[in-house]
C-alpha cells in the first residue's frame, strides 16, 4: 500500500510539473520579442526555452525509471521463476528436512552447476 501511494504520489507531482513547465513553454514559444526597458529573463530565449525542455526531458525519465523499479521482480536480482510443481516439489521436501524450498533450490542449482561445469567429476 505504501509503494502504491508513494507511486500515485510521484505521479501526481510530475503530472503536475509536467503540465506547469509545458504551458511554460506554450507561452514562451508565443512571444515574438523582449519588451524594451525590462530586467527581467525573456522567456522566449533559446537558452531558457533549452533548459525548460531539458527538464521536461528529466521528468519524463523519471517516470520511466521510477515505473522500470516498480516493476514486478525488479527488487530481486537474479530471480527466476519455478514452475508450480518443482515448487511443490521444493516445499515438500522443505517440511521432510525441515529447511527453506529457496535454500534446497540454490543447492540444487549449485549441484547442477558444478556437473555442466565439469566440477563434479573431481570429486569422483
Amino acid at each position: 500500500m505504501k509503494r502504491l501511494l508513494a507511486l500515485i504520489a510521484l505521479i501526481c507531482f510530475l503530472v503536475y510539473t509536467g503540465v506547469y513547465i509545458f504551458v511554460y513553454l506554450f507561452r514562451a514559444f508565443r512571444l515574438p520579442v523582449a519588451e524594451p526597458g525590462t530586467v527581467q529573463i525573456w522567456h522566449g530565449d533559446p537558452f531558457a526555452r533549452a533548459i525548460l525542455v531539458a527538464v521536461f526531458f528529466m521528468i519524463g525519465l523519471l517516470i520511466v525509471l521510477f515505473l522500470m523499479l516498480m516493476r514486478p521482480g525488479a527488487h530481486r536480482a537474479g530471480a527466476m521463476r519455478v514452475r508450480p510443481d518443482l515448487w511443490q516439489w521444493l516445499v515438500e521436501q522443505g517440511e521432510r528436512t525441515n529447511e527453506a524450498p529457496e535454500r534446497i533450490g540454490e543447492r540444487a542449482l549449485a549441484i547442477y552447476r558444478a556437473r555442466i561445469e565439469g566440477a563434479d567429476s573431481l570429486r569422483q
